[in-house]
């Protein structure tokens, strides 16, 4: 039963990643794998996205800061759809806080993407024998399989929507300008190395509810 449970949760998570590097990344330019039809540079910028897939209470304390800079751009209506309902504890994958903020090993979902054919990575060496810059391709097959699971599942077409918010949300900041917006949180910046991120679901719903109210008034 774990070994099946690990298997799911792997296919999941891999189909995730899949849905960011459709939705989050940029078109290759020279010297992309053949066939390359997104890139999404450095694992520190896929980590931060992947943090705000999986933690829509951290999402919406995102979309309601935008709120309160741009209040013409819908991001207020954006934040109550992802707290409504049970969402933010159904749909919450809890991260893990490290060195650099909320990180999880994402090299078997990798390694199932690239072993069907689906993805690539493309790797820079420093001079000294380092990795630099570790960058992840989608491929066109990658695409075709998102759409054709999007159409089949209303749970997969999920992931698909909510990675295209969270491009939305994240623009074209690279991960150390998006990780320093998630540490704008206290419960990301306070978490201990080595243990669970912890929720705000109540202070972003209190927080809604303030809006909510003060457009009422």
């Amino acid at each position: 039963m774990e070994r099946a449970l690990e298997h799911t949760a792997r296919k999941r998570d891999a189909v995730r990643i899949l849905f960011i590097l459709d939705k989050a990344a940029t078109r290759p330019g020279p010297g992309a794998p053949e066939n390359a039809v997104s890139v999404l540079k450095a694992e520190k910028r896929l980590q931060a996205l992947d943090f705000w897939v999986r933690c829509p209470d951290y999402l919406a304390a995102e979309l309601v800061a935008m709120h309160e800079k741009w209040p013409e751009d819908g991001y207020l209506d954006e934040a109550f759809k992802v707290m409504q309902g049970d969402e933010p504890d159904v749909r919450r994958m809890h991260m893990m806080r490290f060195l650099f903020g909320a990180w999880e090993q994402i090299d078997d979902s990798m390694s199932l993407l690239v072993s069907l054919g689906l993805a690539a990575i493309k790797r820079t060496i420093k001079p000294d024998g380092t990795i630099g810059r570790t960058d992840f391709f989608l491929l066109e097959s990658g695409r075709t399989v998102g759409q054709d699971l999007a159409s089949l599942s209303s749970h997969l077409a999920w992931y698909r929507d909510r990675a295209a918010l969270v491009a939305r949300v994240a623009g074209s900041a690279s991960g150390e300008e998006l990780k320093k917006r998630q540490y704008a949180q206290a419960e990301y910046q306070e978490a201990r190395w080595g243990k669970v991120i912890g929720p705000i679901n109540q202070r972003v719903l209190q927080r809604l509810n303030e809006l909510k109210e003060g457009s009422l008034g």
